[in-house]
This record gives structure tokens, C-alpha cells and sequence, in this order.
């Protein structure tokens, strides 16, 4: 009995554990803002979620100059002249959204702060309680929103900020013996609060899956540029280099074992290309036979690495063996802006799948690192290791 209650907390366990590492790759992961905005425009959706943003955006104006010509509203100087102010802030904002491009992620924070504030110092001003709730719906709105483009530490904040405005909203309530209205306030922000990180979960369950070959489970081609322009954006000297993989021969294992075989052959490779990648690498199935490994190494580390992926491959197992064509390509670090490092990746690649072709030239199971000129700020290298 004792033994069946143990294997029972024991599968509990796991399943707890299971559920808390999902929730820390999600937290860890964040959201390529870049790349959900291209993801948009490339699909035409950009103009559509502008117009939707501004359009929710003026809510706040009109809002305010209601309250403000209201009879009912503020009486002092200071409350007119903050709503004013207010009305000519949500209206540059509309206009902002509406006329000019789709912003840039540290303007997107900014217009969002402006947003969040300008939505709780109306409710503040506001006379009474209706205003108070279509407040709370609009920074419901800004949460999905921040839960779309944002990373869930700036969703956190923005949740944090909308408690913190709802317990204000509701202090005054208490203060006149309302204490059953301002706790529905707090609980309803509370129960609205959920909502976003619940979507923003899950896009990015969906996103993570969309991103993944199903037969290795390794990222896919889109999920290689989503996740290595981050990589390759991020802040450090240390070079990134792209090491292309393209198994040898692969055809005529297909033609003597079958396809079946041909896939048991790539998830094996997937798994020792994971198990012997440099730490923080990202590993991916670019299609076919073809894998891509991109990491923040020197010259020297790059080959040594690829010589370790080649060797793992290369590892007899069973009655199938494959070797691979393995090529090398490393940039300087420090690439600006998403269109620098998005072209920066394409540039490598180029170079390390010529790179790879080489490798083929010779015979296959050797490494090639290609004499790069193309690229400005990458380091001249020409060396090869053979098997």
C-alpha cells in the first residue's frame, strides 16, 4: 500500500514539476517583438490592427471630454486642466497610431506607459463608478495587447499596474461604507488580470508548436530565424557563427531501409546534434536532410564544435550509418536592429550552406570553414578539417 501511495506522489511530483517547467520556458522565452510585427506585415494585417489600436484608443478622449463639460465632473482648476491635458495626450496617441508607421518596441513600452497612466488618472477624476469600470475594460484591453507583442515581464508589470490602479479606484469606496462595491471592483480587476498572461500562454504555446518540425521536434525553418535573430541580436563581442549539417547519402538510406528508417536515421541525428551543441545553442531541422546549429563562438571554438557534431553523427549505431557535410560561417557580434540581424542570419547561412557544399565536393564527413569576404565585420578564416 505504502509502495502504490509512494509512486503516486511520485507521479504527482512530476506532474507539478512538469507544469512548473512549462511555465519557466514560457516566462524564459519571451516574445520576439520584431518578429511578430514582420509576422503581420508580411500578411498584410499590420494596417487592420492599427486602425483597431487607434480606434480603442479613443475611448480615453471622448471619455474625458465628457467628464470634463459634465456637471457632475471635477470643480477644481487642476482636475479640468489634468483632463485637458489628458484629451490632448489620447488624441496625439490615436493620431500617432493611425498616421505613422507601426512603432519600434521601445516606443510601442513608451505609448503603452502613456496609455496605462493616462487611463487611471481618468478614472481617478471621474465622478462615479460606471466611468471607473469602462476604465478597468480598457486596461483589460492594453493587457492583450502587451499579452500579443510584449514579454511576459512587461505584461507582469502592466497587470501589477492595473491592480494597483483598481485598489486606488476602491480605497475612496471603503471610505464611504460602499465596501461591497469596492471589493467587486478589486475582484473583478483580479479576475479580469487573468486574462491576458492566459493568452499570451497561449500564443505561445501555439507560436512554439507552429515553430517546431514535427518529426525531430527541433525548431523548423521559421523557428531558426525567430529564435537565432535573438541570438544574433544580442548584446556581447562574442562572434555568432551558423554551422549548416547535411547528412551524406541520405537518399540511398531511404531507397535500401524505406522512409520509415530515413526518419528513425533524422530523429536520431536530431537528438545527437542536441546532446553535443554548444550550451545556449539553438539547434533546427531546416528541411530534408539538412540541419542548422547557430551559437555565439570564436573562430576556433566553431570548428572544434563542428568537428564534435560531425563525430557524434558519424557514431555507428545498428546496421545504418550516416556521416555528415558539416560548414562553418562566423560574423562579428553586434548587429543592429531587427532587419540587421534577420539579414545578418540569411548572409550566414548563405555562407556556411556554400561552405557545407564544399564539404560534399570532398567527399562528405568533413568540415569546411569558408574564406568569407561578403560580410562586413566578419572575420577572414579559411581552413578546412577533413575525417
Amino acid at each position: 500500500m505504502s509502495e502504490r501511495v509512494t509512486a503516486h506522489r511520485r507521479e504527482h511530483y512530476a506532474v507539478v514539476h512538469a507544469y512548473l517547467r512549462l511555465l519557466r520556458d514560457w516566462w524564459r522565452d519571451g516574445v520576439d517583438y520584431r518578429w511578430v510585427v514582420n509576422a503581420l506585415a508580411e500578411r498584410s494585417a499590420l494596417a487592420v490592427v492599427k486602425f483597431a489600436i487607434g480606434l480603442c484608443g479613443l475611448a480615453t478622449p471622448l471619455i474625458s471630454v465628457l467628464i470634463v463639460t459634465s456637471s457632475a465632473g471635477p470643480q477644481s482648476v487642476f482636475g479640468r486642466t489634468v483632463l485637458w491635458c489628458i484629451v490632448a495626450a489620447s488624441v496625439l496617441w490615436v493620431v500617432r497610431w493611425w498616421g505613422l508607421p507601426w512603432p519600434s518596441r521601445v516606443e510601442s513600452l513608451t505609448l503603452l506607459a502613456i496609455g496605462d497612466v493616462c487611463i487611471t488618472l481618468v478614472c481617478v477624476l471621474s465622478p462615479g463608478n460606471v466611468v471607473r469600470s469602462v476604465g478597468m475594460m480598457l486596461l483589460l484591453i492594453v493587457g492583450i495587447y502587451v499579452s500579443a507583442f510584449h514579454s511576459p515581464l512587461v505584461l507582469a508589470a502592466h497587470t501589477a499596474w492595473s491592480l494597483a490602479s483598481a485598489v486606488v479606484l476602491a480605497i475612496p469606496l471603503f471610505g464611504v461604507g460602499d465596501a461591497a462595491s469596492a471589493v467587486i471592483m478589486i475582484l473583478g480587476m483580479v479576475a479580469a488580470t487573468v486574462v491576458p498572461p492566459g493568452l499570451q500562454f497561449c500564443f505561445w504555446v501555439l507560436r512554439s508548436d507552429m515553430l517546431a518540425d514535427p518529426l525531430t521536434t527541433l525548431l523548423s525553418r521559421r523557428g531558426f530565424e525567430y529564435h537565432s535573430t535573438m541570438v544574433v541580436g544580442g548584446s556581447g563581442s562574442v562572434p555568432v557563427c551558423v554551422i549548416m549539417v547535411d547528412l551524406d547519402r541520405f537518399k540511398a538510406v531511404n531507397d535500401t531501409f524505406g522512409h520509415h528508417a530515413g526518419d528513425q536515421v533524422l530523429v536520431r541525428t536530431a537528438e545527437r546534434l542536441q546532446r553535443a551543441a554548444p550550451a545556449h545553442s539553438i539547434v533546427s531541422r531546416l528541411g530534408g536532410e539538412e540541419f542548422a546549429v547557430v551559437a555565439r563562438l570564436p573562430v576556433p571554438a566553431a570548428i572544434d564544435a563542428a568537428e564534435l557534431l560531425r563525430t557524434a553523427i558519424a557514431e555507428p549505431v545498428g546496421s545504418i550509418s550516416v556521416t555528415a557535410s558539416v560548414g562553418i560561417a562566423v560574423a562579428d557580434a553586434g548587429a543592429d536592429g531587427y532587419r540587421r540581424s534577420r539579414e545578418l542570419v540569411q548572409d550566414l547561412i548563405r555562407c556556411a550552406d556554400s561552405a557545407m557544399y564544399q564539404a560534399k565536393q570532398r567527399g562528405g564527413n568533413t568540415v569546411v570553414v569558408e574564406h568569407i569576404t561578403a560580410l562586413q565585420g566578419i572575420d577572414t578564416w579559411d581552413a578546412t578539417r577533413s575525417a
